[in-house]
């Protein structure tokens, strides 16, 4: 595909989806084909597959699919590292828009030429990512990075999630009903995140309440130079995380991971509000183990009795007190109303087990993100719980999950061992 054809017609993209769904479904038939021929083929084979043929299709596409790719990229539990290895390249490699219609798309937005905003302008991207591409200019003598989004982004976010409804269960292997309040809350969150003008106002937020945290570093972002589809910051040098682990040493990984851990742990606890895409593109690194943060479209605030329901499963022996936990299991959204007390004992120990098992940094105070047997025993257990077909728990769970099973695949690929004791509260 041209980098100028960026899928934007409803028909052209909803047949690009549903192409992707025949492909994983083709992928499903060989391998049962290949069972009932007593071949033994092996699921990470077939989880592969299905990442190649969603990665395809969903970077051409960008936008919402694009998105989405990364966030599956990180989901530990219901994929195995086959698929989320390949997913993994949509956190990197994006086509980007050609210059011409990335200097026409800022015209649009802005109602000028770059060349008209700035002293100088790059029109050939230096980094594309799922809802936009960066370039470089300056002003007066400063270097700056303008973030362009993507023409028909926005408008085709409904339409994508439409589409994303009907194939999401041959990923994930949950009917549509039980999707559809996650794919509410994905489809609610991804409008947002188009709205460059919040990004922006997220941005100088989360930049003030933590500047004074160490080893962290922000741009300085300029209102004059943004609009809603375009977002003007100071340039910030770093690296991204595959080259920074090329050349950091052991003692500088583990002080960058540990400087992200911090900076979340602050957000969480304190702010109650989080960035809640911790995808590995959007960290810089520098030598000295410093970490840039560069976006912050996707946020998610906590009320009061959100947070204290989260951390709620977080106590300490929680799960030795079998009616304390079947009363916040109720409350949350994982046992229901009409749940036999067959399926609330089967339940109550999938989830006991997964949940003791993703708390165990903040009740160990130090913990090894390198031992290949944690991400192993919780993808175990995520598929018992994806063959349940159901997908249980409260919506508002679902960016805060992706938060922490983010940052727990951003420390798996650092390898580290890092200080996970909680300053903020007991657990």
């Amino acid at each position: 595909m041209s980098k100028d054809k960026v899928p934007t017609g409803k028909i052209e993209r909803a047949g690009r989806f549903l192409r992707t769904g025949a492909k994983v479904g083709a992928n499903y038939v060989t391998h049962y084909g290949k069972k009932a021929l007593l071949q033994n083929p092996s699921r990470d084979e077939l989880q592969a597959a299905n990442a190649e043929d969603m990665l395809a299709e969903f970077t051409q596409l960008r936008g919402t699919a694009l998105k989405v790719a990364q966030m599956l990229s990180m989901d530990n539990i219901n994929f195995s590292e086959s698929f989320t290895g390949v997913l993994q390249q949509a956190q990197y490699s994006v086509p980007p828009m050609s210059a011409p219609m990335a200097v026409k798309a800022f015209t649009h937005s802005m109602g000028q030429a770059p060349d008209r905003v700035f002293d100088h302008f790059n029109p050939t991207a230096l980094k594309a990512a799922s809802m936009g591409q960066v370039h470089e200019a300056k002003k007066d003598g400063q270097k700056l990075a303008v973030k362009i989004q993507y023409p028909g982004v926005a408008d085709s976010i409904r339409s994508d999630m439409k589409m994303l409804r009907r194939i999401a269960p041959t990923f994930v292997k949950a009917s549509a009903a039980e999707m559809r309040p996650y794919m509410d809350e994905v489809e609610h969150k991804l409008l947002e995140e188009s709205n460059y003008e919040l990004e922006l106002k997220n941005s100088q937020e989360f930049a003030t309440a933590c500047q004074h945290l160490p080893g962290i570093y922000f741009p300085q972002y300029l209102p004059q130079y943004s609009s809603q589809r375009v977002i003007t910051m100071s340039w910030i040098e770093g690296v991204h995380l595959r080259d920074f682990l090329k050349t950091a040493s052991p003692a500088t990984r583990t002080q960058a991971a540990q400087t992200i851990w911090d900076f979340y742990e602050y957000q969480m606890h304190v702010l109650k509000k989080l960035n809640a895409d911790p995808h590995p593109g959007n960290f810089l690194f520098n030598e000295k183990g410093e970490v840039g943060v560069l976006d912050f479209g996707c946020t998610k605030a906590l009320s009061n009795e959100l947070y204290d329901d989260y951390f709620d499963l977080a106590r300490k022996g929680l799960f030795e007190d079998k009616v304390e936990t079947e009363r916040i299991l109720r409350k949350i959204q994982i046992l229901r109303p009409e749940d036999k007390p067959a399926k609330v004992d089967q339940l109550m120990s999938l989830f006991s087990r997964m949940i003791g098992l993703v708390t165990q940094p903040y009740h160990t105070g130090t913990f090894n993100f390198g031992e290949k047997r944690f991400f192993e025993q919780v993808n175990e257990i995520g598929i018992e719980i994806s063959k349940t077909r159901e997908v249980r728990g409260s919506r508002e769970f679902l960016f805060i999950n992706r938060t922490y099973f983010g940052l727990f695949a951003l420390f798996q690929q650092m390898e580290v061992v890092l200080e996970t004791g909680c300053k903020y509260r007991d657990f």
